[in-house]
């Protein structure tokens, strides 16, 4: 049986590739020339494996270098494989979305916070925050699992003892993803108070200029708070969505002035989205980004088949991401309404 390699900047790109459309096509680099219905099997890799998940699949189509895009097959993954990707990612990803808090609208923020249990004691940055999680970066990474408590500094000047369990993490970025466990009615109300408070902040710088305004789109968290983060930090009101539909839906009421769209993403992917507003007069000119792993050749002719303005390759440089930004909103976007 022909073995075959499969990498991915990171372990949550399954639910997108294989977990949600269970594995019904799958593209996998290689020069091989395997006939269709051939068994083979996929050597997955990520940075948050620690050894390489193997899985088992048929060839459904041989695709051929053309000059832009690589070789490779188009794979259907068992269900048995697709059920051992769904195992090792843990919870559904409704689930997820439940226990990360990012079911509910979280608000980016710059809070200071000490983590004062654990071998990670340190002072921190809450980056993002809702009721029930927040996105934290500390000095050092978190433990995935791990149960901490912090204290984070809250908009009134006051203190919060926070109890949480580390649900993701980003080494490279030193970025962890928390679901707040143990709160107390009190603290709840605190918490709540302290994130309407920063989504009325942000309302309010942004309210004059919506043109200001980028909505960032993806599925994978880490990506998610590092984008918009650099949207933050270069002066710029940031909506997030982590589905292609919510992520459509927030472009039209919001009018933003930029886009950052992920490829593969649950609801309608990226690639849809944008062929959706070049399809709407409206936002036929509006700044749109893909963002994606798939590799520069096969990500620069998807972008050209949908009229992207711009594309990025995963995982995307800061200076790259705020060139962009800087292009088409430092100087008063074009696009405004």
């Amino acid at each position: 049986m022909t073995s075959l390699r499969l990498q991915y900047v990171a372990r949550s790109r399954l639910w997108a590739d294989i977990i949600l459309p269970k594995g019904d096509r799958v593209f996998v680099p290689t020069t091989e020339a395997l006939a269709p219905g051939a068994l083979v099997s996929v050597s997955v890799e990520a940075p948050e494996l620690a050894e390489p998940l193997v899985l088992s699949a048929t060839v459904q189509e041989l695709r051929p270098f053309d000059g832009h895009s690589p070789a490779g097959v188009l794979v259907r993954v068992a269900p048995a494989s697709v059920e051992k990707c769904r195992g090792l990612v843990g919870a559904t990803r409704e689930e997820s979305a439940r226990t990360t808090g990012r079911s509910e609208q979280r608000v980016d923020c710059e809070l200071s916070a000490r983590v004062v249990s654990g071998e990670a004691k340190s002072d921190a940055v809450v980056k993002s925050l809702s009721v029930h999680g927040l996105t934290l970066r500390t000095a050092l990474p978190l433990a995935r699992g791990a149960q901490v408590s912090l204290v984070v500094g809250l908009p009134d000047g006051a203190e919060a003892l926070l109890t949480a369990q580390v649900v993701w993490t980003r080494e490279d970025l030193t970025l962890s993803g928390l679901h707040l466990t143990l709160l107390d009615p009190e603290t709840e109300r605190r918490v709540r108070e302290a994130v309407e408070t920063l989504r009325a902040r942000r309302l309010t710088r942004g309210a004059t200029s919506p043109g200001d305004t980028v909505v960032v789109a993806d599925d994978d968290p880490s990506i998610l708070d590092f984008t918009a983060r650099v949207v933050t930090k270069a002066g710029h009101r940031v909506l997030r969505a982590e589905r292609g539909d919510v992520a459509l839906e927030l472009i039209r009421k919001e009018k933003p002035g930029l886009v950052f769209l992920d490829v593969l993403m649950p609801g309608l992917d990226g690639l849809e989205v944008c062929r959706a507003l070049r399809d709407d007069a409206a936002f036929r000119d509006l700044p749109v980004v893909l963002l994606s792993a798939m590799g520069e050749a096969r990500l620069a002719e998807a972008a050209h088949e949908v009229s992207a303005t711009a594309w990025l390759t995963k995982p995307m440089r800061i200076d790259a991401v705020r060139a962009l930004i800087d292009a088409y909103l430092g100087h008063h976007s074009a696009f405004l309404r």
